[in-house]
């Protein structure tokens, strides 16, 4: 065969010079991005979490790293005057006055979950067929195992997000259940007080983080036999926000339940200077204003420590879509680089289900979100018998005792100086663990029995 003419060989290597021009092209947008990237500090907030993770990882185990130990400490400056005024005034009593009433008990409309009345004495759920049913079904845990202790059958409906589900896999299990728990008050709870059948019973439970969506207002609410709300304030401000009777009597609060019997270990040296904070994300949970207290307390005591547990930002999707949150960490992040006062005291772990061993380091548990429905966290953290320390927020008052909510970050420390120096911290330890026991799902049982299983007969069967 004779050779292709010259204008076709010309016109293939133009193509594949263009061809090349253009990948080249590509190849330096890439790198463009790529370096961008690398010099954002976003991207130098993961790599420095990898860090801290990886030397975690790494780290050979051993005794407990005392606080303070190859920390810097700044010299006192003005403040040390107003933390020793706030201190005098936190160094009051601690004892309740005799037969106040105590904070933050469960509290049905008629008396409370710990009334006879109030339970009447529970029931057999024998053969009751219970639903749970909800994108994230961790907090109904406990709910769940006692119903299976007490020989109800249960199963899930487990939902994708807030709002999508497998309809067909929801509507085979609505017909299976005699009783509905909706854990949380999302779309969950929509499509059943839409599809549920006459004798079924439908329980809604209701967090804070709901507050903030628009799904409890599609709820219909005729159809739901009770709404549990996990706190008064939320029950208040969602009452607000739909137009809802507060006075309502299907509409109860019921706290977050516990298990409190794994958090009983005693506590490792150095526990008492040992600050510990659980979930960071979103910025709401306020860390900047936990590294305020620490550092306040560092100006007078190089010993103290902050240890962060939880999800870091990047793990979260949306992240990359709210530049003021991302701000907000890239900020944190320049915070923990650059203050000399909490170089080598702030270590993070990541998020896992080592809970009890991590809060045996901790002889305080921080509470500085800026609101809370009820922090199981902070639960489980006085049940390990870590002292809260909680910035003031809507409920706060109602839910701990008094000398345990502060104004602010120089409140807070002053209050955490106050019972170091008095020798106070085992004694205030106890009282918290005691304090706690009141959200253990033993406790809580009878009101869920009523709840779930109050009826005469099984929901939804006939009766002999």
């Amino acid at each position: 065969m004779g050779e292709r003419p010259r204008t076709e060989q010309q016109a293939e290597r133009r193509a594949l010079v263009a061809d090349l021009v253009r990948t080249q092209a590509v190849l330096e947008a890439r790198s463009t991005q790529l370096r961008e990237i690398f010099a954002s500090r976003w991207y130098r907030l993961a790599r420095f979490a990898w860090r801290l993770r990886r030397g975690a990882v790494l780290r050979k185990v051993g005794p407990p790293r005392m606080a303070g130990e190859g920390s810097f400490a700044q010299p006192l400056d003005s403040a040390t005057a107003e933390l020793d005024r706030l201190a005098a005034e936190a160094s009051g009593p601690t004892e309740d006055p005799a037969g106040a009433p105590v904070p933050g008990l469960v509290s049905p409309r008629d008396g409370g979950v710990g009334s006879e009345e109030a339970n009447g004495g529970g029931r057999d759920a024998e053969g009751t067929r219970l639903l749970l049913s909800g994108h994230r079904l961790s907090f109904s845990d406990g709910i769940a195992r006692r119903a299976r202790q007490h020989g109800a059958v249960v199963r899930e409906d487990r939902w994708q997000t807030h709002g999508a589900h497998e309809a067909g896999a929801s509507a085979a299990a609505l017909a299976w259940a005699d009783t509905v728990l909706c854990e949380w008050c999302l779309g969950n709870a929509v499509w059943h007080s839409r599809n549920k059948r006459p004798g079924q019973r439908l329980v809604v439970r209701f967090h804070r983080m709901e507050l903030e969506t628009d799904y409890p207002g599609e709820v219909d609410l005729e159809q739901v036999d009770t709404m549990v709300f996990v706190a008064p304030h939320v029950l208040e401000r969602a009452c607000e926000r739909w137009g809802w009777d507060v006075g309502d009597s299907r509409f109860e609060v019921v706290p977050n339940g516990i298990e409190p019997s794994p958090l009983g270990p005693p506590k490792l040296p150095g526990a008492q200077f040992t600050l510990a904070s659980v979930g960071y994300v979103p910025r709401l949970k306020r860390l900047d204003l936990a590294l305020d207290v620490l550092e306040l307390l560092r100006r007078r005591d190089n010993r103290y420590r902050l240890l962060v547990k939880g999800r870091e930002p990047w793990e979260y999707p949306w992240m990359a879509g709210r530049s003021e949150e991302r701000h907000y960490y890239e900020k944190l992040l320049d915070r923990l680089e650059r203050a000399p006062s909490l170089r080598g005291a702030v270590d993070f772990e990541p998020f896992d289900d080592h809970v009890p061993a991590f809060l045996r380091q901790a002889g305080w548990v921080l509470s500085t979100s800026e609101v809370e429905g009820h922090s199981v966290a902070l639960a489980e953290g006085m049940a390990s018998g870590a002292v809260p320390a909680i910035l003031e927020r809507p409920g706060a008052g109602e839910q701990y005792e008094e000398r345990w909510v502060h104004a602010d970050a120089g409140a807070a420390a002053a209050a955490i100086l106050a019972v170091e120096e008095r020798g106070a911290w085992v004694a205030e330890s106890e009282a918290a663990r005691s304090f706690a026991e009141r959200w253990s799902w033993e406790r809580l049982e009878p009101a869920w029995d009523r709840l779930l299983f109050g009826a005469s007969e099984p929901p939804g069967r006939p009766g002999p």
